[in-house]
């Protein structure tokens, strides 16, 4: 939860989870509907997400989230469903923007604990992460860094 620190300043959520496989369903959307997707976004996205499974629950519709999600209309981009974009910054050494990313349609069961992290970059290549390494997430709500880019 995003919270004041003593100066006033907005703290960002952390999230930390596991990373691991995903089923390359991302690829498909990320690489048809790509330029849609940098237009929004204001940057490159490769196509291809990273997997990250959280020991909790994700709430996409939490209140605290609405001012910094991005929705993305399927009439806007020509695709089947609304997408979410939530801006983040990995915990890197080089602090690297990124989204994460979701369709409007509700989750159900494991799925509701699993966030996928889209990027400009491959984000397993880049930082050399396999299945089952920790990765911890900042999502600034409230403009705790000034969003992703």
């Amino acid at each position: 939860m995003t919270r004041e620190s003593a100066s006033g300043m907005a703290v960002p959520e952390r999230l930390m989870g596991r990373v691991e496989a995903g089923t390359q369903n991302a690829n498909i959307w990320l690489s048809r509907f790509n330029a849609a997707y940098a237009r929004k976004l204001g940057m490159p996205v490769l196509p291809g997400s990273l997997n990250l499974r959280l020991p909790q629950v994700f709430d996409w519709m939490n209140p605290r989230y609405e001012p910094a999600l991005i929705r993305f209309d399927c009439a806007e981009y020509g695709g089947e469903r609304d997408i979410l974009f939530l801006p983040c910054r990995l915990e890197t050494s080089d602090r690297r923007p990124a989204f994460l990313w979701t369709t409007t349609t509700p989750r159900e069961g494991a799925a509701r604990t699993l966030v996928e992290i889209v990027a400009d970059i491959s984000l397993r290549e880049t930082y050399g992460l396999k299945d089952g390494d920790v990765l911890a997430v900042e999502l600034a709500l409230g403009g705790a860094w000034g969003g992703a880019a």
